[in-house]
C-alpha cells in the first residue's frame, strides 16, 4: 500500500506538536526504577513510548494510562518480576536500556528486537557490560541484538564507550549504574555526538534523586550505587515532531501556530528555529501561550551556509527536504551517526529527493556520509514514487518535500508515523492537504486522514 498526496499552494493552521518521546521514555524509565508512585503528565503515546512501557512492565512495573497522564508504580532495585524475555521491537533506545538494566539481574534474561533492530550497531555497550561484569552475550555471535544476560549480576568499575556512534549507550550505562553493586566510571572516547540527549538524561537522573558526577565535555561520568525516587513529571514538545510542521510552514506563504512550543528546550533539534530564520522565515515565541507562530511571506528560501548536524541529528532528514527548495545552497555536515538510525538517512534522503529532481550531493569525511549539499529550486515535476526505506523520519520528510511539487507523488511507509507522531496524517489534513492510501498496481483507493 502506498500513499499518494496531492500538492498545496498555501500551509496555515493550527497545530497541537505531540510530546516529546525521549523525555516521555526516560520518564517511564525512572518511574519504573524508583520506589512508590510517579505521574507523567502529557505523555506521548504512540508505538515507541508503549514499546518502552511493555519493557518497564517486563521488570515488574505496574504502568496505567489515565486522562492526560501515566501513573506508575515503580519497583524499585529489586526488579522481583522480570520476565525471561523482552521485547524491544525496533526501538534501540529500549533494547539499549533494558539490556543495560537486565544486567544487574541474578537471573537469566533475554532482550530482542524486530528485523531492523537486529541490524544496529550494539558491540560497545555490551563491551561496556563485560567491563562492569555482567556475563551477556549476543545469541547470534555477532554483538548483535537478540542477546543473553546469564544473570551475575553488575559489580561496577569503569567502562569505556565510543562517542561518535550513538548516545544510547551512554544513557543506558548511566540508568543502570546506579544499580551496580559498586561505583561506576564511564570514559568516553573521540567527541560525544548528540550531547543533548545525554544532557536530557542527566536531567531526568538528577530530578529523580540520582547523583552523577559529569565533566562539562561529557566524557567522563561517575555514578555510585544509590535509589531512584519516585516523581511527577510533565513532558514538553518534541522538537524532531515540529519541524516538519515547521518546514511545511516555511515553504508555502500563510500564517501557522504550533501550541505547546517552548523557546528554552534541551533539545538539539530546537535548532531548525535559528536555521529557518537564518533562511528569511519569521518566527516567534508567544511564552505566555506556549506558542510559536510562523509568518511566512510569498517568496523563497534564500541563503548559503552550513549547518552543524552533530547535535541535532533526527532534524537531518528534515534538512533535506527543507533544502531542497533553498534558492543557493544548503549544506549540512556532522550527521554521521544518523547511518546508524532505521536506515543510513543520509544516503536515503539523498536518493529519494535525486530521484524526485532534487539537485543533491552526498558529503563524506574519512569515507563515511556525514552531510549533503542541496543547491535548491523554486519546484520539481513530481509524480513519482518515493520509499520511506523503513524509516518513519524519512517517510515524514519526503511527505513535506513532496507538497510543493506540481503533481501527486507516492510514498511508502505511512504507516511508520505511529512510531513517533501517530497524528501526523491528520494535522496536515488539517491544514488542507489530501492523502489518499492506493494500492501498488492502483486498484483501489481510500482517503486518509
Amino acid at each position: 500500500m502506498l500513499l499518494q498526496v496531492d500538492p498545496i499552494d498555501s500551509f496555515s493552521g493550527t497545530f497541537r506538536v505531540p510530546s516529546s518521546k525521549p523525555e516521555t521514555q526516560r520518564a517511564i524509565l525512572t518511574g519504573t526504577l524508583a520506589e512508590g508512585t510517579s505521574r507523567i503528565y502529557n505523555d506521548l503515546r504512540c508505538d515507541e513510548t508503549e514499546t518502552m512501557k511493555n519493557a518497564c512492565r517486563a521488570f515488574g512495573a505496574k504502568i496505567a494510562e489515565r486522562d492526560g497522564f501515566l501513573e506508575i508504580q515503580g519497583v524499585g532495585r529489586s526488579q522481583s518480576h522480570i520476565r525471561r524475555v523482552i521485547q524491544s521491537r525496533g526501538s534501540g533506545l529500549v533494547f539499549r536500556v533494558v539490556t543495560a538494566l537486565a544486567s544487574v539481574q541474578r537471573t537469566p534474561v533475554v532482550v530482542t528486537g524486530d528485523a531492523t533492530l537486529r541490524n544496529r550497531v550494539m558491540e560497545p555497550l555490551l563491551q561496556a557490560l563485560r567491563a562492569l561484569g555482567a556475563d551477556i552475550e549476543s545469541i547470534v555471535g555477532a554483538n548483535k541484538a537478540p542477546v543473553v544476560n546469564w544473570g551475575r549480576g553488575l559489580r561496577g568499575g569503569t567502562c569505556r564507550l565510543p562517542g561518535d556512534i550513538s548516545s544510547q549507550f551512554i544513557t543506558a550505562i548511566l540508568f543502570a549504574a546506579p544499580l551496580a553493586e559498586g561505583p561506576v566510571e564511564i570514559e568516553v572516547t573521540g567527541e560525544v555526538y548528540s550531547p543533548s540527549y545525554v544532557r536530557q538524561t542527566l536531567a531526568s537522573l538528577t530530578a529523580a534523586g540520582i547523583k552523577v558526577a559529569a565533566s562539562e565535555d561529557l566524557r567522563h561520568y561517575q555514578v555510585e550505587p544509590s535509589s531512584y525516587q519516585a516523581q511527577d513529571v510533565t513532558t514538553r514538545e518534541d522538537y524532531t515532531s515540529a519541524s516538519y510542521l515547521l518546514a511545511a510552514a516555511a515553504l508555502f506563504p500563510g500564517r501557522t501556530v504550533l501550541r505547546r512550543v517552548y523557546g528554552d528546550s534541551m533539545q538539539g533539534e530546537s535548532a531548525i528555529v535559528p536555521i529557518l530564520r537564518r533562511l528569511g522565515v519569521s518566527l516567534a515565541f508567544d511564552r505566555a501561550g506556549s506558542s510559536l507562530t510562523v509568518d511566512n511571506p510569498p517568496g523563497s528560501l534564500r541563503g548559503a551556509f552550513e549547518v552543524d548536524a552533530r547535535d541535532c541529528p533526527n532534524i537531518v532528514p528534515t534538512l533535506a527536504a527543507l533544502g531542497a527548495y533553498v534558492r543557493g545552497s544548503l549544506r549540512v555536515t556532522g550527521g554521521r551517526l544518523t547511518r546508524f538510525h532505521k536506515a543510513p538517512r543520509i544516503e536515503a534522503m539523498a536518493a529519494e529527493l535525486t530521484r524526485a529532481g532534487v539537485d543533491i550531493e552526498v558529503l563524506y569525511d574519512d569515507g563515511v556520509p556525514d552531510g549533503f549539499e542541496v543547491r535548491g529550486a523554486g519546484t520539481y515535476p513530481g509524480g513519482v514514487t518515493l520509499s520511506s526505506w523503513g524509516d518513519h523520519r524519512i517517510f515524514m520528510s519526503l511527505f513535506v518535500a513532496g507538497l510543493r511539487m506540481r503533481s501527486a507523488n507516492r510514498f511508502s511507509g505511512s504507516e511508520d508515523v505511529r512510531l513517533s507522531f501517530p497524528t501526523f496524517l491528520e494535522e496536515f489534513a488539517g491544514a488542507g492537504v489530501r492523502a489518499t492510501a492506493v494500492e501498488e498496481e492502483n486498484a483501489s483507493t481510500e482517503a486518509v486522514g
